[in-house]
């Protein structure tokens, strides 16, 4: 039997806008045919929901009738009482005035089943291709760029994880996933407080203390060496982590100096908040739990006595 015939009575009345050559040619379908069209919601289950949808969607073409052109198809057996049908053409339109038109591609599948009273299509799949496709790639370019689209987001996302939004510093998530990596010997900790911030939010307000924390990671940045790295690590505190600090002399140079450019920044700016540090060497079986509160601890010292200072507290000698 040559179906091609029927199949294009029935592509081209699918674009139809004559109702009546609609529900004609739909009789080629069984009532349990599937459809499946280009759209995400073109799925039906079966003829009856294909039909209301299609009923939907007359209404809105008014008296927009696509055609059909360059038709083709081909058919192939799929035993005696199966048959598939495939092909395309293309789908166009033209205003009156020509200003507005639509010419793509278009292509279907479909099979038909023997059925007692004859040759009925229990499947029909439309789809437009993908314009933006290569010639030679399997699947369409647009899914490889979702995909790389949200290779990037996931990364960017991984990325923000990793950052205080305020400073752009490393936040303590990325302290924590870093910290095995600095237990690799003359290596020190610094932990950074700042002085009486609190008067300074409450005095000149949250955006002025804001561009304080700013300030003060932006000093940072500019001290470090390519091989350390700054953290925020709460709502004042900062961390500073240091390579090739080989002795607590050496150590105590860092926060020296850590402690002269802030007095320098401060002289420059309308407000500002003097810097408290306690500092740790870290060794082999450190976890950041414990070199972090053994800094704390000389912080503590510092900022319950003379502020503006520094003290150090060796892991093997808790009294440097």
């Amino acid at each position: 039997m040559d179906f091609c015939p029927m199949t294009e009575n029935l592509v081209r009345a699918y674009f139809s806008t004559s109702q009546a050559e609609i529900l004609n040619v739909l009789e080629y379908m069984a009532d349990g045919c599937v459809i499946i069209g280009t759209g995400s919601h073109e799925y039906f289950l079966d003829k009856s929901q294909f039909c209301q949808a299609l009923s939907g969607e007359l209404e809105e073409r008014q008296n927009i009738a696509f055609q059909c052109r360059d038709f083709w198809c081909r058919q192939q057996s799929l035993g005696d009482d199966a048959c598939l049908v495939y092909g395309g053409g293309r789908v166009f339109w033209e205003s009156d005035d020509r200003r507005a038109a639509i010419d793509m591609d278009s292509r279907f599948s479909i099979i038909y089943q023997k059925f007692p009273c004859g040759w009925k299509a229990v499947h029909v799949h439309h789809s437009v291709p993908d314009r933006e496709q290569s010639a030679g790639e399997y699947y369409p370019k647009s899914l490889v760029e979702q995909l790389r689209r949200s290779q990037e987001v996931a990364q960017e996302m991984a990325r923000l994880s990793m950052r205080d939004g305020l400073t752009q510093l490393y936040n303590y998530s990325a302290l924590e996933r870093h910290w095995d990596g600095w237990k690799t010997g003359d290596c020190w900790l610094f932990l950074l407080d700042l002085d009486c911030f609190k008067t300074i939010n409450d005095t000149h307000g949250h955006l002025a203390g804001n561009r304080v924390l700013q300030e003060v990671a932006d000093m940072l940045l500019s001290l470090v060496r390519s091989g350390d790295a700054v953290y925020r690590v709460g709502g004042d505190e900062f961390v500073v982590l240091c390579r090739q600090v080989r002795s607590p002399e050496h150590a105590e140079l860092v926060a020296q100096r850590l402690l002269h450019s802030a007095h320098e920044r401060g002289t420059r700016m309308p407000y500002w908040s003097n810097i408290s540090i306690g500092a740790t060497d870290v060794i082999a079986h450190d976890t950041l739990e414990s070199a972090v509160e053994r800094a704390d601890k000389a912080l503590y010292q510092v900022k319950r006595s003379t502020k503006n200072n520094y003290l150090l507290c060796g892991a093997s000698n808790p009294a440097v």
